[in-house]
């Protein structure tokens, strides 16, 4: 009968099975203990900037528009601060812009553009993490500018008012820096039509890349 070292048993292998697993977690502990000492994202005052995509219904079912080509949408930025106001809850503040150019061959307009200011409340729902998922809720008032070249040179200015709701994810990527995805849908109605238009709602989804002080 030939002889079995003590590792060649079942019971010590599946023990030994288990030694990788165990060098790996025990690596990552610094990394999550570094993390977990930072202050975090929902209890720091932050600058952030977005890069995103604004798609309003009313462009999209309106032949005459189409924000992917001879309307020529530029991306929507966002230059936003969020204050911390305790119990995993911020207020943000946010001006974003976005604008339909190359349009002269809809109703003399030469471009569109759309100036939102925004208030929101976050609410990040595991706040002590160095990565957390929020909502937020709040509301927005906009300046839009019609600018036409034929027969003449004028602009049109329209305000409007509008809901935002949204959610997102916030990763602290180091003390100073942090970065997410957010999805905000915009209910934006304006007192006059521009272009042609009044109703500009519609989903915003962005990148955002925060400063953290």
């Amino acid at each position: 009968m030939p002889l079995q070292s003590p590792a060649d048993t079942p019971g010590v292998r599946n023990r030994f099975a288990y030694v990788p697993v165990m060098i790996l977690l025990l690596s990552l502990l610094p990394a999550a203990a570094s993390s977990q000492s930072r202050k975090p994202i929902a209890r720091r005052f932050a600058l952030s900037f977005d890069v995103g995509n604004w798609q309003p219904h009313s462009l999209n079912d309106e032949p005459r528009f189409d924000t992917f080509g001879a309307a020529g949408a530029t991306p929507s930025f966002r230059l936003g601060i969020t204050l911390p106001i305790g119990l995993g809850s911020g207020i943000e503040l946010g001006a974003r812009y976005w604008a339909l150019r190359d349009l002269e061959q809809t109703e003399r307009v030469h471009s569109l553009t759309l100036i939102p200011l925004s208030l929101n409340l976050k609410h990040w729902l595991i706040p002590n993490y160095f990565i957390s998922a929020y909502v937020i809720y709040g509301g927005s008032i906009y300046q839009g500018t019609e600018n036409e070249t034929q027969p003449l040179k004028l602009s049109t200015t329209s305000r409007g008012w509008g809901i935002n709701l949204g959610a997102g994810v916030d990763i602290q990527l180091s003390e100073r820096i942090g970065a997410g995805v957010t999805f905000t849908y915009y209910y934006a109605r304006f007192d006059e039509p521009i272009g042609g238009v009044d109703d500009f709602s519609g989903p915003c989804i962005s990148g955002r890349f925060y400063l953290l002080l």
